[in-house]
């Protein structure tokens, strides 16, 4: 089984292949999902089989069309780490907006490949043999924890919001699923709510942010959540 699954998605064909094959050298053990343009990309996210752990999107044009692409992809509810792949460094600043995770310039590096992979792949190999596992009605879900960004409830009814935009339902109660999720990135900050702290892009007076997603903060939990995070933010500076 792949140790990551990447998406490649470059409309200028000889740089798809030239990445496309140092990734592959990189991580031989990889799958590797390759897009040609725009639309069989968004098809493709929303193939629940053809789930990516990152994305590599190619910026090409004086306007780096692309930046809508990713738009497009974050409107969508969907927070997959996004790394743009640009020719000049034109477009740095409107990075941050679509919360791409980072930014790369042409021709890219075997060594800055690497630094841009290593924690991505720290993430997927620490979090790649914790799964939420749980039966509705007549079917079996087993949910990895890095596939998981926040999980709500409400009147005994539990959502599960998934990287990918996908949504999955069950009838319960978020205490049914607190055993499963000790000690993981996973935390309570509401009574309806429990975060992923690995997913939180911003931290509010009162609310995480997940990309565009605003997640409450209740009275009861804000010092706690508070405390998690800044030890969860240092425990990544140390692993770093």
């Amino acid at each position: 089984m792949a140790v990551i699954t990447i998406a490649v998605c470059d409309e200028v064909r000889k740089d798809a292949q030239k990445l496309v094959k140092k990734l592959s050298e990189l991580i031989p053990e990889a799958e590797i999902l390759v897009y040609r343009n725009r639309e069989s990309l968004l098809n493709g996210l929303k193939d629940e089989h053809k789930r990516c752990d990152v994305l590599f999107m190619g910026l090409d044009g004086e306007k780096g069309e692309n930046l809508e692409t990713v738009r497009a992809i974050r409107l969508g509810g969907n927070y997959v780490p996004v790394v743009l792949v640009a020719a000049n460094d034109h477009f740095y600043k409107e990075a941050f907006e679509v919360f791409a995770f980072n930014y790369i310039t042409k021709p890219v590096g075997i060594g800055e490949l690497e630094h841009v992979m290593k924690p991505i792949l720290r993430s997927c190999e620490l979090d790649g043999g914790k799964a939420l596992h749980f039966q509705y009605r007549t079917q079996i879900y087993t949910l990895q924890h890095r596939r998981l960004v926040y999980i709500s409830s409400s009147l005994h009814n539990v959502v599960f919001h998934l990287t990918d935009g996908t949504v999955i339902r069950c009838r319960a109660r978020l205490a049914d699923f607190s055993d499963q999720l000790a000690d993981s990135s996973f935390l309570r900050c509401h009574q309806s709510f429990l975060i992923n702290l690995d997913k939180v892009t911003s931290l509010n007076k009162n609310s995480f942010m997940v990309g565009g997603t605003e997640i409450p903060i209740s009275r009861n939990y804000l010092k706690n959540s508070r405390q998690k995070y800044k030890d969860y933010l240092e425990q990544q500076k140390v692993s770093s």
